[in-house]
């Protein structure tokens, strides 16, 4: 059964009306066969308060939802202090960090810290790729070389318009993962698993952005081994994000 490993809950007026709330989530699941998966709540400037209701859902589903830290180095004292009061917590497995939602480079050394601190704690990163100027896939992989330990899966494998800058931000670091959310290319997310095999790509829904059995059924037409799509599918988050 497939783990969703990006996914988000919240309000995210004005594109949608209403709030998507974990029962949402849940239900969306149940419909598609999704058996957990690890969400997040992107809220500039309110990197507290969007972890907290992370946390909360967790609590409510144990077993069955986890979290990642949502974190905005725009303001790295904050980001550190919020990464540390968070990895306390074990319903946390990862690091969420969107460049382009919160205006800011990953590759500038002035981030590091906040990198170096996300290696000791042992977690993963998933960040937003597809998005000019910030979050380009190539942006992404030019912190991830130098942190070779962490895990950073690249969301949405560079939407539609970045999706070929993926490989050679697979070339230049194999620490750099994808996950499929979002991008509807399954030919080339096939040409990734050719290149650099199904053990670096991730499955997740992106909900509330995109309907959860309608991603799934993605991995279907991919192709690969069915041993390769049950890596794809959720084997590769149990793995990555300790599930």
């Amino acid at each position: 059964m497939p783990i969703d490993a990006h996914c988000h809950t919240g309000s995210f007026e004005p594109l949608f009306r209403g709030s998507h709330d974990i029962e949402d989530l849940l239900a969306a699941w149940d419909s598609a066969g999704v058996s957990q998966g690890v969400i997040s709540n992107v809220m500039s400037g309110e990197m507290t308060l969007a972890n907290d209701l992370a946390l909360k859902a967790c609590r409510r589903h144990p077993g069955k939802v986890a979290a990642y830290i949502y974190l905005d180095p725009t303001d790295l004292p904050a980001a550190l202090r919020e990464l540390d009061r968070c990895a306390e917590h074990p319903e946390f497995k990862g690091v969420k960090l969107h460049p382009s939602e919160d205006a800011w480079f990953p590759y500038l050394d002035h981030y590091f810290p906040l990198f170096r601190r996300i290696g000791q704690l042992d977690l993963a990163v998933l960040m937003h790729s597809g998005t000019y100027p910030h979050s380009g896939p190539l942006a992404c992989a030019a912190a991830a070389r130098h942190f070779p330990d962490i895990p950073f899966i690249l969301g949405h494998f560079g939407l539609a318009d970045y999706s070929w800058e993926c490989f050679p931000a697979g070339e230049m670091s194999d620490n750099v993962h994808v996950d499929t959310t979002a991008n509807p290319m399954v030919r080339v997310l096939s040409e990734w698993i050719e290149k650099f095999g199904a053990e670096r790509m991730l499955w997740g829904s992106d909900f509330p952005f995109y309907d959860v059995s309608y991603e799934a059924a993605k991995i279907g037409y991919l192709a690969c081994s069915p041993a390769e799509r049950d890596l794809i599918a959720g084997g590769n988050a149990a793995r990555i994000l300790k599930l």
